[in-house]
């Protein structure tokens, strides 16, 4: 980003400076002002090298692992002070699990019961 002590011809075209791109391109005014000014040049040139990045980067799939977001949550919660407020991934699913397994258990019964009554 730009320094706080910029030039307020470089404080009008700094929004427009983070879309320039391919398919972006700055109105005439903003455009002679970046081409005699070296600061609002090399944003753009930072910016157009962050997108190049960025888009290499999403080409190539993550290998993530498992326990990668218990992990970063573990870190967050160490850094506020706070307790861990969240159940595990594998006693959600067992909790799941046996939710699912009792609702079906109840509807199997509830349906017999209404077939006898029936029948």
């Amino acid at each position: 980003m730009l320094s706080e002590t910029r030039p307020t011809a470089c404080d009008a075209v700094v929004d427009d400076l983070a879309a320039v791109d391919e398919q972006y391109v700055l109105s005439p005014a903003a455009s002679a002002h970046v081409e005699s000014c070296l600061r609002c040049q090399a944003e753009v040139a930072n910016y157009r090298r962050m997108r190049r990045t960025l888009r290499s980067l999403a080409d190539h799939p993550a290998a993530t692992s498992p326990q990668l977001e218990d992990q970063i949550l573990d870190a967050l919660d160490g850094v506020d002070g706070g307790q861990p407020s969240r159940v595990p991934v594998a006693a959600a699913a067992t909790i799941g699990g046996l939710a699912a397994a009792a609702g079906v258990i109840a509807f199997a019964a509830r349906h017999r019961r209404v077939l006898r009554l029936a029948g």
